[in-house]
């Protein structure tokens, strides 16, 4: 039901926090960084279609080709399991340090509304939360939406699995066009719940032509390379080029852009599972950065505020180093301390009925 873990998507979704964690470090230095926020921003979709990519075996196998409901609710308490008790801990921390411990943006944040259909919060001083916000609805809507579009389609299969996630990726991509405000796109509709959700389905399918085609052995580890890095490139000059010339085109375009390049980083990830396999140092790594991800990405905001007095005081490279030191330190602990615990606790799936 599980697929195997990967050191080499590990290390993909370790890098992918640093791609945040590292351009957020000079956006708090300096606000006007065109280059380091365009990376940040490429860095969350990374997390989105990997998402969807890790967790489509498990919503395969109870929801299309042997599906069952008690396993349905086993799959959302082991992601809430996973996902809320340090999300908790930094939004308890944050709020306290912005003095907003019970205000309604904090109640807003708690229950990942603060952005379901539009920005609602006064003060948006918990700003990542916004892409734990679409992962989160979008655990709890897309296996429902795919048992329904399953049922209606009569395909009980991976073609039907596969025709029901480009439905939702289509609709989630009407309703963005329709409904989303292209006058401030970051914001109102990059942001968005019910306008981002088909970035992670973007990874679902991703899954299901990797494992269930034959298509990934045709692909060599160079042409995933050459893929990845003019993907890569086209992808950061078109989102800063929406940046200065506010391109209603680009905008719409950058769902659909940004989804290429997480998949073509997720398939070069693959291409090297091989050698990652054959290194230990590679997979020490690989899983140390894949295991402290998470944490990294909920506490480096409240790392920089913290330490701004400190920072200041010392040249820029140092600065950055300090940071890290200290986000990687605080991130091992939370994984050490409360992931880990909470991961080897958390239910194990049924064996399906007879």
């Amino acid at each position: 039901m599980t697929e195997r873990r990967l050191a080499s998507l590990d290390m993909l979704r370790g890098l992918a926090a640093l791609s945040v964690t590292i351009p957020h470090f000079f956006i708090f230095k300096d606000a006007n960084s065109p280059i380091a926020e365009t990376v940040s921003i490429l860095g969350v979709e990374v997390f989105f279609v990997l998402s969807g990519y890790v967790l489509a075996p498990q919503i395969m196998s109870f929801v299309v080709e042997r599906p069952d409901n008690r396993n349905l609710g086993i799959f959302w308490v082991r992601r809430w399991m996973r996902t809320i008790p340090p999300y908790l801990i930094a939004l308890l921390l944050i709020s306290a340090a912005a003095h907003q411990l019970g205000s309604a943006d904090f109640f807003r944040y708690l229950i990942y509304v603060q952005n379901f259909a539009r920005q609602s919060n006064a003060d948006d001083y918990f700003s990542v939360a916004w892409s734990l916000s679409v992962e989160e609805w979008f655990y709890l809507l897309f296996p429902p939406f795919l048992i329904f579009a399953v049922l209606v389609a009569r395909r009980r299969s991976v073609l039907g699995a596969a025709i029901s996630a480009a439905a939702f990726v289509a609709l989630i991509t009407l309703l963005r066009e329709a409904f989303g405000n292209y006058a401030d796109w970051g914001p109102d509709v990059r942001r968005i719940v019910m306008f981002r959700m088909d970035a992670i389905a973007w990874g679902f399918l991703l899954n299901l032509a990797a494992t269930r085609t034959g298509i990934l052995r045709q692909i060599r580890i160079w042409q995933a390379l050459v893929s990845l890095l003019a993907a890569l490139a086209i992808a950061i000059g078109l989102t800063m080029l929406a940046a200065e010339s506010h391109s209603r085109a680009i905008e719409t375009a950058f769902p659909f852009y940004s989804a290429a390049v997480a998949a073509t980083a997720i398939v070069l990830s693959l291409k090297l599972s091989d050698i990652f396999q054959g290194s230990k140092a590679l997979t020490t790594v690989g899983q140390f950065l894949g295991r402290i991800s998470y944490s990294m990405y909920l506490f480096h905001s409240l790392v920089l505020v913290t330490l701004a007095s400190i920072l200041d005081r010392l040249p820029l490279l140092p600065q950055l180093a300090f940071y890290l030191f200290v986000t990687t330190v605080i991130a091992s602990l939370m994984y050490m301390a409360i992931e880990a615990p909470v991961l080897a606790a958390r239910p194990r799936f049924l064996s399906p009925r007879a």
